[in-house]
């Protein structure tokens, strides 16, 4: 993955996922920084807005939920 921005590109190198009561969270490095991206649930219909034809949307939203269903059982 990579980070683009004013001052240059960044890979994103994400080393854990996981759930927490707020949603998602991925941790990682950005470049030679620690990075933390924090997804909750008010982001996804953002996320999933940003997906041009309705089709994709909806199995984006089951895949979340999955996920999410997933993550709780562990």
């Amino acid at each position: 993955m990579k980070v683009s921005s004013p001052v240059g590109d960044f890979p994103f190198e994400p080393r854990s996922l996981r759930y927490e009561q707020a949603g998602l969270v991925v941790e990682g490095a950005m470049g030679a920084w620690p990075a933390t991206i924090r997804i909750e649930p008010s982001d996804i219909p953002v996320i999933l807005r940003l997906i041009p034809d309705p089709l994709l949307a909806g199995l984006g939203g089951i895949g979340a939920l999955v996920l999410v269903r997933w993550l709780l059982g562990r």
